[in-house]
């Protein structure tokens, strides 16, 4: 999605307030995982420097996936601020920054960096989500499974039965 900021270049130190929809950037968070429900709003301030404009401001977007724990929808309203500069040339002093030609800035690649920075560790439906039951998979925020605890096999039940063993030796 493009901006013009002709108006920004045009007049250099002035804050000139933007709000802007970006098309939800699927392909760039593994779309089978995570989703966008909806556009990405960028609500910010542009600000000529010359040749070069600074956007900063915040993006609002709401993503769904997974939950980490049991698997149901998990929604996340993300707020983000961005603070970020766009050249014409590539500048030694702001490596980071994003080049543009003409009058427009893309907002594309801006919106993916600011998205991925601030993306949780993980997805949760909700934060005490108790999970699935790793015996038959009953999602225990609905209710008990039934399963007894003392059948629960993890992939470190061996270890644990060597360290009983270890202690019962040394008696």
């Amino acid at each position: 999605m493009m901006l013009n900021v002709e108006k920004a270049l045009k007049h250099p130190g002035e804050s000139l307030e933007f709000d802007i929809l970006v098309p939800a950037p699927a392909e760039e968070f593994r779309k089978e995982q995570i989703r966008f429900d909806g556009d990405v709003a960028l609500h910010g301030f542009m600000t000529g420097i010359g040749d070069s404009v600074a956007l900063r401001g915040e993006l609002t977007a709401t993503l769904v996936s997974p939950c980490a724990r049991c698997l149901e929808e998990a929604r996340l309203d993300l707020k983000a601020p961005f603070d970020e500069i766009f050249v014409r040339l590539p500048d030694p002093d702001h490596p980071d920054a994003y080049l543009f030609e003409g009058s427009e800035v893309d907002l594309t690649d801006l919106t993916v960096a600011n998205i991925a920075i601030n993306l949780p560790m993980q997805f949760l439906c909700r934060e005490d989500c108790k999970g699935l039951c790793p015996l038959c998979g009953q999602n225990l925020n609905l209710g008990s499974c039934g399963c007894d605890p003392a059948l629960e096999r993890s992939a470190f039940s061996a270890l644990k039965a060597l360290l009983h063993d270890k202690d019962d030796k040394e008696v």
